[in-house]
C-alpha cells in the first residue's frame, strides 16, 4: 500500500444520503475524523417517494425539518386500480414530505457543521483492506480510514467489492415528478393515494409536493419492464395524463429477510439500502436509513469488534420489524388479491387496522408489537412470482 497524501480518517462514509449523512454526523460529534465520499455533486436528485415518516424525528433526535419539508400527510386515500374506496385520517401527521435532493442536503450540512468533511462529486472506484484499514481509490487519489461505512445504496458496488453482499429480494419501483395542476393539488393536498390491486404484490402511490405530485408504482421484480405502462395507467386513472413530467426514473428495493444475511464484516458496515433496511409492506427505508446509521455510529465509536457489534443491533433493533413487515405485507396482499372487495369492505369499516398502521408510522408502535397484539395469523403462501430470478440472486428486472 502506497503512503496516504493525507492522514488516516477514523471513518469514511459512502454515500451522502439519510443513512450516510446522519452516520457522519454522529461520528463527528464525538470527535471521530470523518470523511464522506459521495459520487454525483450535491444536491442531486434522488428516485424516491419522498415520505420521511413522523418516526423518523425520533430517530433524528427531534431534529426540525421544516426548512426543507414540502409539507406532510395525515390521510390514506385508497383506490383500487384507480377507483376510490375510501379515507384514512390520522389524529397527527404520518409523514412529512421531502424531495431528497434538498432533504439530504440538509443532513450533509448538519454532518459538515459537526466536522465531517465532505467530498462530492467523487465517486469511489475501488477498495482494498489491508493491516486493519481501508484503502479508497477516487479520481482524486487514494484515501485510508480505519472503518468504512457503506451508505451508497441498493445498486452500490461497495458490498459487492467487500464480499459481503446477501444479493436480497428486489423488487422495482418507477416514480414520476409532475407538475399537477391546482386542483389536483388541493384534492391531494395532506393526503396520499395508495392504490392496490396489482399482482402478484404491489401499489400505486400519489404523495404531494410544493406545486408538484410524486407518482409511482412498486411491484415484484418479474414485472419490472412492465412497470412504465402500470405507472402511465395510473396516471391515466388520475386525471394526470397531460400534466408536465418534471423527472421520471426507475430503481430496485432490496429487502433483507434473514438475521443471518451479512451487513458487515471487519470494520466495513452496511447502511440504510445497501443492507436491504427496507420493509416489505410499504418499501420504506428512510427511517430503517436513519436507524442504521445511528447503529452503526455507535458500534465504530464504542466496540472493538464494530461488525459484530453492529449486526446484533441490526439483529435486534431492525430486523425484527422487518419480519413483521414482511409478515403483515404477506397477508395483506394476498387478501386483497385473492378477495379484494371483501378485503377493502373489512378494511373500510376496521378501524383498528388503520390506527394500529397509524401508531407505527409516528412512532407510537412498531410492526412487531401490533402484529403480537393479533391472537391469531393465517400465514399465507407467498404470492405468485415474489421468489423471482432476482431474489436468487439473479440481475434486477428495474434499475
Amino acid at each position: 500500500m502506497e503512503p496516504y497524501a493525507e492522514p488516516m480518517w477514523d471513518a469514511i462514509v459512502i454515500g451522502a444520503g439519510p443513512a450516510g449523512a446522519t452516520a457522519a454526523r454522529r461520528l463527528s460529534d464525538a470527535g471521530a475524523s470523518t470523511l464522506i465520499l459521495e459520487k454525483q455533486p450535491l444536491p442531486r436528485y434522488k428516485a424516491c417517494g419522498g415520505g420521511v415518516p413522523a418516526r423518523t424525528l425520533e430517530l433524528l433526535d427531534g431534529l426540525d425539518i421544516s426548512p426543507v419539508s414540502e409539507g406532510y400527510v395525515e390521510t390514506i386515500d385508497v383506490s383500487r386500480f384507480g377507483r376510490h374506496q375510501f379515507r384514512k385520517t390520522s389524529e397527527r401527521p404520518l409523514a412529512w414530505m421531502v424531495m431528497r435532493d434538498r432533504f439530504d442536503q440538509f443532513l450533509t450540512e448538519l454532518a459538515v457543521e459537526s466536522g465531517a468533511n465532505l467530498r462530492d462529486a467523487t465517486p469511489v472506484q475501488s477498495i482494498a483492506e489491508q493491516d486493519g484499514c481501508y484503502e479508497v481509490e477516487t479520481p482524486t487519489g487514494s484515501v485510508g480510514a480505519r472503518h468504512l461505512l457503506a451508505a451508497d445504496g441498493a445498486t452500490g458496488p461497495t458490498a459487492r467489492w467487500l464480499n459481503i453482499a446477501s444479493a436480497p429480494t428486489r423488487s422495482a419501483a418507477y416514480e414520476v415528478e409532475v407538475a399537477a395542476p391546482s386542483a389536483a393539488l388541493e384534492h391531494w393536498h395532506g393526503a396520499a393515494n395508495v392504490d392496490v390491486g396489482y399482482r402478484p404484490w404491489g401499489y400505486g402511490w400519489v404523495f404531494p409536493k410544493a406545486g408538484k405530485l410524486s407518482v409511482g408504482v412498486v411491484t415484484s421484480p418479474g414485472r419490472g419492464r412492465s412497470i412504465r405502462k402500470q405507472t402511465d395507467r395510473y396516471l391515466s386513472r388520475l386525471g394526470l395524463a397531460d400534466a408536465d413530467v418534471l423527472k421520471v426514473q426507475g430503481h430496485p428495493i432490496r429487502y433483507r429477510r434473514s438475521s443471518g444475511e451479512p451487513v458487515a464484516s471487519e470494520r466495513a458496515l452496511l447502511l440504510g439500502d445497501a443492507a436491504g433496511l427496507a420493509d416489505e409492506f410499504t418499501a420504506e427505508g428512510i427511517a430503517y436509513a436513519v436507524h442504521s446509521a445511528n447503529l452503526a455510529a455507535e458500534a465504530v465509536l464504542t466496540s472493538d469488534n464494530p461488525a459484530s457489534a453492529y449486526t446484533q443491533s441490526v439483529n435486534r433493533q431492525i430486523q425484527p420489524e422487518l419480519d413483521a413487515a414482511r409478515t403483515i405485507s404477506r397477508l395483506y396482499y394476498w387478501c386483497v388479491t385473492t378477495w379484494p372487495w371483501l378485503a377493502l369492505k373489512t378494511s373500510k369499516h376496521v378501524n383498528y387496522l388503520w390506527r394500529a398502521f397509524f401508531r407505527v408510522m409516528r412512532g407510537d408502535s412498531t410492526y412487531a408489537d401490533e402484529l403480537a397484539r393479533v391472537p391469531v395469523i393465517l400465514s399465507p403462501p407467498a404470492p405468485r412470482g415474489e421468489m423471482s430470478r432476482s431474489d436468487r440472486g439473479g440481475p434486477p428486472a428495474a434499475d
